[in-house]
């Protein structure tokens, strides 16, 4: 069910953690949204939070770009839309910057597979004017002529309806990847989206052993990372169907977006009962996860707006969120969790967690009929926990509906 924003300038909620967690705290979920005019942000109509996890009735439950994250200790930046040529071109380059950090994207036009005799060839790209930025786009994808383990136990048939030896662990959504060497009847296209430093080619199309998949290019996009995709989800104790390399042969571990030994060090924490790491929380595509941003770090997208133009701004100063908790009252200082940019709109939405864990005593949600928390965001009126039924109320509601 869609939100609507709860002021005019800003959506924000107020809640208490999930007992499971400890300590348990408070928090605070704030997000803005800004158009970019000439360099500078401009308050706009806010888009609400997205994809709300406490929701137990939401299906499906995790959705990526979610701002209900409450673990997050980095800042994700995602740059949602589609690559736009001011007339029809066959490829063309997108371009991010967020500080000193870069990333720029090879688009192409259609282009498929065409073979001789055994040998594949790629066809020339087909002119295009509008191409979106997604994982869809990117390298990936499954080859379903791989065969499959023989199914001798439940479990395994189970892990076969919703995993294969023939998808790509890193992008299942993507184009292009073929494991079998041998002519597919059926056109296969290639990925639109590729990092221009390591281009696919006719000689590396074919994997050939399904246990090589790490050598394959990585998906190059900027949409967000969705959990079903390597390495994200190692982090909760999966992994790929054939296991990848854990030092610097894997490229992930070589650029730094995973660290080494990373089967041994998280699915140790998962087997003893450790917390799932904060990193599987983060949702940007890769190289886009940033430990911290100053105010001011600038950002700036080209190639993603039908005028051409190079967008450009800086991170704007995080809001004042003062928590009130019976009679605690604190400024509690805001992490920059998301970024996220549509540059086809003009737009750039910031969203903020704030967490409180020094509470003045425990408050259990059921239990508790008056739970004193709200936020205040910039000195406006507050924002009031809405203190949800008591198991006693609910029963009691149970009890006079039969009578």
């Amino acid at each position: 069910m869609s939100r609507e924003p709860v002021r005019d300038l800003y959506d924000a909620v107020v809640g208490l953690s999930p007992m499971e967690k400890t300590p348990l705290f408070a928090y605070a979920l704030v997000k803005f949204t800004c158009t970019i005019e000439e360099e500078r942000l401009v308050l706009a109509p806010p888009v609400p939070l997205l994809h709300d996890i406490r929701d137990p009735e939401a299906s499906p439950r995790i959705l990526p770009g979610t701002d209900f994250w409450l673990d997050k200790q980095a800042t994700d930046v995602v740059f949602i839309g589609s690559a736009f040529a001011s007339q029809p071109l066959s490829n063309m380059r997108v371009s991010v910057a967020v500080g000193n950090t870069s990333k720029r994207i090879e688009v192409w036009g259609r282009r498929v597979v065409t073979w001789q005799g055994n040998s594949p060839r790629f066809s020339s790209p087909e002119p295009f004017e509008e191409m979106p930025i997604t994982n869809a786009n990117a390298y990936g994808g499954y080859d379903g002529r791989v065969p499959t383990p023989e199914v001798d136990s439940i479990v395994s048939g189970m892990r076969q309806e919703f995993d294969h030896p023939g998808v790509y662990p890193r992008n299942p959504f993507g184009k292009g990847y073929l494991v079998v060497p041998a002519p597919v009847e059926h056109d296969v296209e290639l990925p639109n989206l590729e990092d221009p430093d390591d281009l696919l080619t006719p000689d590396r199309l074919i994997v050939g052993d399904p246990q090589m998949w790490y050598r394959q290019p990585l998906p190059w996009s900027l949409d967000w990372h969705h959990p079903m995709m390597f390495p994200r989800y190692v982090y909760v104790g999966a992994d790929a169907w054939f296991h990848g390399p854990q030092d610097r042969s894997m490229p992930e571990v070589a650029r730094g977006y995973i660290v080494e030994n990373y089967r041994d060090q998280f699915h140790e924490g998962i087997t003893s009962g450790e917390e799932c790491p904060r990193a599987f929380f983060q949702d940007a595509s890769l190289g886009m996860v940033f430990p911290h941003l100053e105010t001011g770090t600038p950002i700036s997208v080209s190639g993603m707006h039908r005028d051409g133009k190079t967008l450009t701004f800086g991170i704007p100063k995080p809001p004042r969120i003062v928590m009130t908790i019976e009679n605690k009252v604190e400024d509690v200082k805001p992490i920059l969790s998301t970024v996220a940019v549509l540059p086809a709109e003009k737009k750039v939405c910031f969203t903020y967690l704030a967490q409180l864990a020094d509470l003045p005593r425990v408050f259990i949600p059921g239990i508790h009929g008056k739970i004193p928390l709200s936020i205040q965001v910039n000195g406006d009126r507050p924002i009031v926990y809405e203190t949800p039924p008591t198991i006693r109320d609910r029963l009691q509601a149970v009890q006079r509906a039969k009578h």
